[in-house]
């Protein structure tokens, strides 16, 4: 037994929360830990030492809360220990209660929720003034993960600081061209895993939201991105495209903006997720990440049609790495 979960079982005695029929959740790529308990609660063990932090999880369910959205209750707070109590919205993850029948539904639920957290970002700017903003140096410093643990450590190829320079200011140069616009709580991992079907009678709060602690002030289109190219989930093109069409009659946006938007947020997010799923294997042992560099390597190649993307196709053509050519 280590002593994280030492630490757990003296918090939650102190608590008076029974752990007779404690129960370990798989956990997806983070160093979090998740533990059902009776009662419907869940006890999260987000370990300081590890960069992990609950006081940010709280913060953000706040927000959330705030929009009158479901993010799960908090029961208490550690913020020394890095331990928190919240709401159990149970086990009807959109990923596995999703079927033919009822798939084009929840995605439009997901997206109902979307649009909602953007017109409340709009509406209460205040909320979200502490918030980090989701600015080009940030997408950068992810986006490095692709060069450093993708093609350098993965691949064992070197890469100059002339060709970093040169990728550092083409993602710029992409980004400054869609001229994305910041004023959006962006929940950052939005896909069908993080989502959670729950019984209410109003539509939005059927959406029950997990694993936004890393919630930043961005563009809205980034969570959209997440959605409609996940890789562990992928999405055929025509539904891909009904879906933006939801999105565009709810919204009256630019359809060539919004695809723009998508092409560019989802591109700078695969990138990163190599780079994170590279990293998961090599230094956490981690390989069952390795089953989702085809959809990746997909996305990627797709997003890089786009005019957008000349530069950037043409950087990694350069490369020659054979699961990236078009």
């Amino acid at each position: 037994m280590d002593n994280r979960f030492n630490k757990l079982l003296l918090y939650l005695e102190k608590q008076k929360i029974s752990t007779k029929n404690l129960v370990a959740i798989k956990s997806d790529a983070s160093f979090r830990k998740y533990y059902r308990l009776e009662n419907n609660i869940l006890a999260m063990d987000a370990a300081p030492e590890k960069g992990e932090s609950v006081s940010k999880f709280s913060e953000i369910a706040r927000i959330l809360h705030s929009f009158n959205l479901s993010a799960p209750k908090i029961i208490d707070v550690n913020n020394k220990e890095g331990f928190i109590l919240l709401e159990d919205f149970g086990d009807k993850v959109f990923s596995k209660h999703m079927n033919k029948e009822n798939k084009k539904n929840l995605y439009k639920k997901a997206i109902d929720v979307l649009i909602d957290i953007k017109i409340k970002s709009h509406q209460n700017k205040s909320y979200l003034s502490k918030l980090k903003t989701y600015n080009f140096e940030e997408l950068y410093r992810e986006s490095i993960l692709f060069i450093e643990w993708f093609i350098e450590k993965k691949l064992g190829m070197q890469i100059s600081n002339k060709k970093r320079d040169e990728f550092y200011q083409i993602l710029q140069q992409a980004f400054l061209n869609i001229k994305s616009q910041n004023d959006t709580l962006v929940l950052r991992d939005y896909h069908v895993d993080n989502l959670i079907l729950k019984d209410h009678k109003e539509p939005l709060k059927q959406v029950g939201l997990i694993d936004f602690q890393d919630a930043l002030l961005g563009s809205s289109f980034y969570d959209l991105a997440s959605l409609l190219e996940d890789v562990r989930m992928p999405l055929n093109e025509n539904e891909k495209e009904e879906l933006i069409k939801y999105y565009i009659k709810l919204t009256n946006e630019n359809y060539d903006m919004v695809l723009r938007e998508i092409n560019f947020f989802s591109l700078q997010r695969n990138l990163k997720i190599l780079g994170i799923f590279s990293r998961l294997s090599i230094r956490d042992g981690k390989e069952r990440y390795l089953k989702y560099f085809p959809a990746t390597y997909n996305f990627i190649k797709s997003n890089l049609k786009s005019s957008l993307f000349f530069d950037m196709k043409k950087w990694i053509e350069e490369l020659q790495i054979k699961e990236l050519q078009l």
